[in-house]
């Protein structure tokens, strides 16, 4: 499986604690990019403004995401 090594080494740096929001952020984009699963990518960009909600590069990453994957049907309010 391509990128099947860079999965596991996304899926362990964000699993880290404390969360890392950074890691989450590539790893989202991962997920849209090399796997094209836009849930898990939505959700992964969820997480990374969760985790660091002061980081305005996390929300611009995730409003990327969804301007490139029309994702009209997002539930997560962009302030």
């Amino acid at each position: 499986m391509r990128g099947g090594r860079a999965e596991h080494y996304f899926k362990r740096a964000v699993r880290a604690e404390p969360a890392d929001a950074e890691a989450m952020g590539r790893y989202a984009t991962f997920l849209w990019k090399a796997r094209n699963d836009l849930a898990a990518a939505e959700e992964t960009y969820q997480e990374a403004i969760a985790a660091e909600p002061s980081n305005s590069h996390h929300a611009a990453a995730y409003a990327h995401f969804l301007w490139n994957t029309g994702g009209d049907d997002t539930c997560y309010p962009l302030d």
